[in-house]
């Protein structure tokens, strides 16, 4: 008896030892920590933007705001499966409105080349749509992706197949999607009667009919590449494609098609020293009741990175407008970026506007902070 009982002493003690040894050498995936029943990654970000302009009619200037609150669940539920959901809280006008911005989750490896995404998605249109205001290298958005996409980054809800090129011997990738984008409206006090005869007020959704964006059926398609010159140079090349209906579809016709191209060169001098030559042209084709429009815009930016915390950069921006009656816009801004950390960062820009020839100056201060992987700079 005394016998058995030694036995089996040393045989749970060996499997204790056996089980401790197995988990302290098991490295979870990103997005898991310790083990897999755990909580993936969550991550909180916040955007402070103060604005000023010398058009006295601007009701927006003068202010200093808090613009946007992000947060970001993120992990792996299976190896090579992950899941994104980020929820946001945006300023839009005197009132704060909470939103999706994403939710999807990531197909990594289907097998020969293959990846897929399903859910809410940043449309891959162009080089910065998919980005999130705080992974921008500017302020605002370029005017072209504002009067072409939406003043925020476009986003759909359906599925995007990817396909890793093998026969290159550097990076190429095509993709192509469908989606379903749901037009932006305005919120808006209205007086209206009620059954009675008495006069009440109602919050009603306003059309804004300056404002125009892809919506409803949505196909698109991106092809990039990227690939070295010599051992601190990179170039990107980036083709994409757009078909469906605009923001009006559902008063009168409205098909369109956008086709863009984006290249970028990049010289990395040193460890922490970056040039950076960014541009990207959009070509807009709208059909409307009146006919055929065919609108024009791009934008190039030159951003120099002199060491891990100061930043600075010069974008122009050209773009027609996407309406009947058009109007030509232009722009110069100045950029400056200081890297307090990784994750945090305070930016000045003075931006001088040529509107059909009624000129305005404007300026920004930006505060972006945050915690956690999603408001790291590389994530």
């Amino acid at each position: 008896m005394k016998i058995l009982s030694l036995v089996l002493m040393i045989f749970i003690s060996f499997n204790t030892l056996n089980a401790q040894n197995i988990e302290s050498s098991y490295t979870p995936l990103p997005g898991m920590r310790g083990k897999p029943i755990n909580l993936p990654d969550v991550s909180a970000i916040a955007n402070i933007v103060g604005y000023t302009s010398d058009d006295k009619t601007d009701k927006d200037r003068n202010n200093l705001l808090l613009n946007e609150v992000e947060t970001a669940f993120q992990g792996y539920v299976y190896p090579d499966v992950r899941a994104d959901i980020i929820l946001a809280i945006h300023k839009h006008g005197d009132e704060y409105e909470s939103e999706i911005c994403e939710a999807k989750i990531n197909f990594q490896n289907l097998g020969y080349g293959f990846s897929a995404e399903l859910g809410k998605i940043h449309i891959d249109f162009g080089k910065i749509n998919k980005l999130h205001t705080h992974h921008l290298p500017f302020t605002d958005r370029p005017l072209v992706l504002e009067k072409f996409l939406g003043k925020h980054e476009l986003a759909g809800q359906g599925a995007i197949l990817k396909y890793l090129i093998p026969i290159f011997p550097f990076y190429s990738q095509i993709q192509a999607g469908f989606w379903n984008i749901t037009a932006h409206h305005n919120k808006e006090e209205v007086k209206v009667n009620d059954i009675d005869g008495n006069e009440v007020v109602v919050e009603a959704l306003i059309h804004d009919d300056n404002a125009f964006s892809p919506a409803d059926k949505v196909y698109n398609f991106r092809w990039n590449s990227s690939f070295e010159i010599g051992s601190n140079k990179e170039v990107e090349l980036g083709f994409s494609g757009l078909k469906g209906r605009g923001s009006h579809h559902k008063e009168h016709k409205d098909n369109i098609e956008l086709g863009g191209v984006d290249l970028t060169f990049k010289w990395f001098p040193s460890s922490y020293e970056k040039w950076t030559f960014q541009n990207e042209w959009i070509h807009l084709k709208r059909e409307i009741p009146v006919g055929k429009l065919n609108r024009d815009g791009f934008y190039s930016f030159i951003g120099y990175r002199a060491n891990k915390y100061w930043e600075y950069g010069v974008r122009f921006d050209y773009s027609e407008n996407a309406f009947p009656s058009i109007f030509y816009e232009r722009a110069l801004s100045a950029i400056i970026t200081k890297h307090l950390t990784e994750t945090t960062y305070w930016r000045i820009t003075a931006k001088h506007r040529n509107i059909d020839g009624k000129k305005i100056t404007e300026g920004w201060f930006q505060l972006s902070f945050g915690i956690g992987p999603h408001s790291h700079e590389l994530e």
